[in-house]
């Protein structure tokens, strides 16, 4: 179970939940960032395409980054 985390949606001012995927991948990408730096902050931000980025090619982007971690068995 995963703890979930909230961003404020800059052109409501809601709170959105952020899914888990992009909070994996900013897990990964920001490895010595907390969630509540803003470094981090900044890359859920980019993920969630408030930043006019295509919501498309940032789930590209993602896919590819985790396509190139090895999955190894714990039941080898």
């Amino acid at each position: 179970m995963t703890i979930p985390y909230y961003i404020d949606d800059p052109s409501t001012f809601n709170k959105v939940e952020v899914p888990q995927e992009i909070l994996f991948y900013c897990d990964a990408a920001t490895i010595d960032a907390n969630r509540d730096d803003l470094r981090y902050y900044d890359c859920v931000s980019m993920q969630m395409g408030y930043y006019g980025n295509s919501k498309h090619d940032l789930k590209k982007m993602r896919d590819k980054f985790f396509d190139n971690i090895p999955i190894y068995s714990v039941f080898e």
